[in-house]
């Protein structure tokens, strides 16, 4: 939670997050579905309990102490948290992840809209997801909800390989509003066929200060970043 409370106080104007599953069906904040990389536990993140999960340090693999242990959040404190500054308009971008094996978590798309209904969040959250079935499901239970298409290596390799416009048209069929693109797959031709079918473009993950300075030129609507003091240079947030 240190790193969103952060990112706030840069006046970031959104959060970008990825959810899990716990064992018992909790909203679990967590990029990896494994949690060794970057806690000090073994096994998957849906193999423990929610409480058990925030027993966890999510900061045991990181250099600096200044925070000191991270408990891992779960996502209704980040919804309390934005919910407490309602004049700020945060965005949420909160992407879907699958689990270790490729397969989604069955029901996660209803939880996630139940909880940003709860916490009246619909209409400012994007739903991202590399996983083109779960954009569909998220379209048909909550329509009002903005959704944005990950593109990166992996896809680009296979239907990126015809050419930006078969990656355009593709995109453009799931009728989501944004698409991010890992920021070194952004070509200017690839931008120009994203850009042609009306979509929102974004690029991901963008921690250095010339290359914000190229894709803000190049004009895209946001950048993902673990480095918002870079972003506050360039006037952006």
């Amino acid at each position: 939670m240190a790193a969103f409370r952060l990112g706030l106080d840069f006046g970031v104007d959104a959060l970008e997050l990825d959810v899990h599953f716990s064992r018992d069906g909790r909203l679990a904040i967590m990029h990896d579905p494994l949690l060794a990389r970057t806690t000090n536990q073994p096994g998957l993140v849906v193999d423990y309990s929610m409480a058990e999960l925030q027993g966890f340090d999510a900061a045991a693999r990181f250099f600096g102490k200044a925070y000191g242990p991270q408990p891992i959040p779960v996502l209704e404190e980040v919804l309390e948290l934005l919910a407490a500054e309602p004049n700020r308009k945060v965005i949420l971008q909160l992407e879907i992840k699958l689990r270790a094996d490729g397969s989604r978590y069955e029901g996660i798309e209803a939880e996630i809209i139940r909880l940003l209904a709860e916490y009246g969040m619909i209409e400012r959250t994007i739903i991202l997801s590399f996983d083109f079935p779960t954009l569909r499901t998220i379209a048909g239970l909550e329509p009002r909800l903005q959704r944005c298409a990950l593109i990166g290596r992996a896809y680009l390799a296979g239907i990126g390989k015809a050419g930006p416009t078969a990656v355009a048209d593709d995109i453009a069929a799931l009728a989501v509003e944004y698409v991010g693109v890992r920021e070194d797959n952004l070509s200017q031709p690839l931008y120009d066929a994203l850009r042609g079918r009306g979509l929102r473009i974004g690029a991901w993950t963008v921690n250095e200060l010339p290359r914000m300075l190229e894709l803000k030129q190049l004009g895209v609507d946001f950048i993902t970043s673990d480095r918002p003091d870079l972003l506050q240079e360039l006037g952006g947030r």
